[in-house]
Parts: C-alpha cells; structure tokens; sequence
C-alpha cells in the first residue's frame, strides 16, 4: 500500500465539502464513473497459488495489484507491498486482502474514492457480470479528480457539463442549459474578505445541487462566481427551475452578513421538433451555452432592484420578436382606452381559422388589464378543469438596454399548481409585448390546447 498516494486522494476527497448525505435523495457527487479509466488485466491468481507466483506476475506485467479469483468469483486482492518478506512458498489466501469492494464500469469515481480513502487500500477489481475485466487503482483516481471537480465547492467543472449534454444529445435527448451568475459578487470579497466570498459559493452549490435531480440535471461550477446546468428539462419547466433556484439562494442567510445574495440566469434550448441529422453536438451544446449566458447578462442587474422593489426577478425566456406560441396564436389587435382613473383593454388573437376576443376593464393599469384581457381571450381553449390567473407583470432594462416586459401567471389544473412565465421585447408597440409576454409563458400549454380543439 502507498501511504502518499492515498493521502493525496484522501486531500482531493475531503476538499470537497458538500456531504452528499444530507442532500437530497442519496445523490453521488462524483457523477462520473469509472469506465474509462479500467485497466484491462488477463491475469489473476487463485488461493493455492504461492507468493512466488504472484510476484512474477506483478513484476512480469508491471501491475500493482492482482485479484484472487476461483470459481467465477473474486475472494480477494493482493498488493505487491503485501508480499514482501513474505516466504515465496506461502499460499496467497494466508495473505490476501479479502474486505474489498469488487465494482462495476458503471461505478462512480466518488464510490470508489471514498472506499480507498476508508480502507487505506490502493487496487480495486472490476467486474462485469461475472466477467473480470480490470483493475482500477488509487492512482488512475488523482489525476481525474483534481481534473474534472472543484475542491472548494465540490461541483464538476464545466468539461462534465459538456461531455454530459453531448452524450445526452447524441441519445436524441433535448437539453436545456441554464446558466447562472451571482449579482455584486466582489462586494461579498472586498466588504467581508475572501473567506465570507468562498462560504457564499459554497452555500450556493449545496443549494443548486440539493433542490435539482440527478436524474435529469448536472449542476457545475463554470468560473469565478458563474454556475451552469445542464438539464433534460424542457425549456418552461428549466424556467420554473431557475425562477424557483433564483428566489431559494435569495434566502441564503450567512451570519453578519447583511448584503443580499441574488443571482442573474438565462437559459436555452429545450424547443427541438424534429430529430437532428449529422449535427456536430459540441457545437450545439457550446451555443446553448453562449446564448444562455448572453441572455443571463441581460437580466444581470434586475436582481438588486427587484429585490429592493420586494419583489424578485422574473425569469427572462428566450426574448423574441415573435414568441414560439404566437406562431400558432396571431395577434391581430390590442387596445387601451382610458377614462379618467378607469380604463377598459381589448384584445383580439386568431387561433387558426378561429378569432378569440377578450377584454378587462378596472383602474388604469395598462400591463395588467391588457394581460387579463389577453388571459380572457383565450378562456375558449382552456379546458374546464384548468384556471390560469395572473400574478404579475413586471418591466425591466437589461445591462444591453433591451427592455424586457414578463408575465408570471398562476396554472391550476387540480391539485397542480405551478408558475408559468413569458417575456418579450418592448418595441414600438408596448402593449402588444404584453400580450406576446403571455402567450410566451402559455407556449406548451397553449400548444397541447390547439391540438385537442
């Protein structure tokens, strides 16, 4: 056994300091498994052979360590520094190590981490079945861990974000990406010192990593105070997603520190219709990538406003001059007459061949009353079961001068409730990107209700 080797690892394991344990479910930090890192070995030995034996086939195949196998099954594992000053006639069942962990390609590297570290051993066997098809040491683990996973916060680097949404594609899956960036990061650094600015990073990476599903997500730290997720989610549930992150880290609260913690994001994707051919996928998953981030820095800037407005920011979905559901649903007119401290909207849309006309009327507040009468409008094609009410309507300036108006509304079907959101571009015409908003953040649903009118 090598003292230095699993001392290193032993540094590499525990630097990472989120205990996976208390997250949610059983999840593995280490994501990535084994597989490639195999060494494939067509020698063992069995529990009658001798030491001798044994250390010719270590020396003769530079190996070190041999697995003890008889009968299909591995019983033990013997080291070379076992067998020193050993007599050679000795059995090597008098000597082998039989507590041993026997994995599996799938196994994931934080497994087999974490059983080094705990049983100070340096060799591991690797079944298939009832195939032995190598070994995998202590050695193959250091270089991989220091390479692919932050020790200060234990998420992946953004490498396993990228091989993972690239497998995940090449599988004909959708992705989302959702990038995140924390708002007046260097404020935490240059009030509290670097220390407080770490602890924050970190309570942000247990967040992300607790409130998503490794079934479908990968969370990774993408540089400096930036975090990614890749996701299996389509692109109104990845809104959700990041709208509900975006509030929960907003309730971080570290002692004496009185400054709020807010975070920007965008994200992309998620809206494929047909099967891609011969598409170069890292290209794809690097432009989600550079699309989300671009759309992140439009919103960076709203978190502190909102939040001193009490209210957070909306998420911003893919902001278009045309949102995906209007090319469906046309609007063809929007109006606002007031009257006074009264004010009546109208809104007229064309679902196909099929003209739909909703109007509300109240205090003068053009967004609102002009996203209720939209709401109205579509009433005809919400089935009965389902109410969708409006929360909020929320206009914003992103750090490119865009002007971004949101909707946020209230989808009930039942017991299911969750927040829809949509967002468009004010233009010339202000009151028609309210009503674009809406449609934006009815984009799925409305899709699923045309199909069944």
């Amino acid at each position: 056994m090598n003292p230095k080797a699993l001392q290193l690892l032993e540094n590499a394991v525990v630097a990472a300091p989120v205990n996976v344990s208390r997250l949610k479910g059983e999840r593995e930090l280490f994501m990535r498994t084994i597989q490639h890192l195999i060494q494939p070995i067509r020698v063992w030995v069995n529990p009658d052979h001798t030491v001798e034996t044994a250390l010719v086939l270590l020396r003769g195949h530079r190996l070190r360590g041999l697995p003890v196998f008889e009968g299909g099954h591995v019983l033990g594992i013997v080291e070379s520094e076992q067998l020193l000053g050993v007599p050679p006639e000795t059995p090597v069942r008098e000597v082998m190590t039989t507590e041993l962990m026997v994995a599996t390609p799938q196994t994931p590297l934080r497994t087999v981490a974490e059983w080094f570290q705990r049983q100070r051993q340096t060799v591991m066997p690797v079944m298939e079945g009832d195939r032995l098809v190598g070994l995998i040491t202590v050695f193959d683990l250091l270089a991989e861990i220091g390479r692919s996973y932050d020790p200060m916060t234990g998420l992946p680097w953004s490498d396993y974000l990228r091989e993972w949404s690239i497998e995940r594609l090449a599988e004909g899956n959708e992705i989302t990406i959702i990038f995140f960036d924390l708002d007046n990061f260097g404020v935490f650094n240059k009030r509290y010192g670097h220390l407080v600015g770490d602890e924050v990073l970190r309570r942000v990476a247990q967040l992300l990593l607790a409130e998503t599903d490794p079934q479908t997500d990968v969370v990774c730290r993408w540089g400096g105070d930036e975090f990614a997720i890749a996701t299996l989610r389509r692109r109104e549930e990845a809104g959700l997603l990041a709208h509900h992150l975006s509030r929960q880290i907003a309730n971080i609260h570290i002692p004496e520190v009185d400054i709020p913690i807010a975070v920007s994001y965008g994200y992309q994707g998620g809206k494929r219709t047909r099967e891609r051919e011969q598409v170069h996928y890292a290209a794809t998953v690097d432009n989600l990538v550079n699309l989300a981030s671009q759309e992140c820095m439009m919103m960076k800037g709203l978190s502190s406003r909102a939040v001193q407005g009490g209210q957070l920011p909306l998420p911003i979905q893919a902001v278009i001059e045309t949102p995906p559901a209007e090319k469906r649903i046309k609007i063809q007119s929007v109006s606002y007459e007031r009257e006074g401290r009264r004010a009546k909207a109208r809104v007229y849309l064309q679902a196909d061949n099929r003209v739909l006309e909703g109007a509300s009327e109240g205090e003068a507040q053009s967004q609102r009353l002009i996203a209720e009468a939209t709401l109205n409008a579509l009433r005809p094609l919400t089935p009965p079961t389902v109410q969708v009410s409006l929360l909020q309507v929320l206009e914003s300036t992103g750090e490119a001068g865009h002007a971004i108006v949101s909707a946020i509304l209230l989808w009930e079907n039942g017991e299911h409730r969750q927040e829809l959101v949509g967002s468009a571009l004010l233009r010339e015409d202000p009151n028609r990107a309210v009503a674009a908003a809406v449609l934006d953040a009815l984009n799925r649903p409305l899709g699923r209700m045309l199909d069944n009118v």
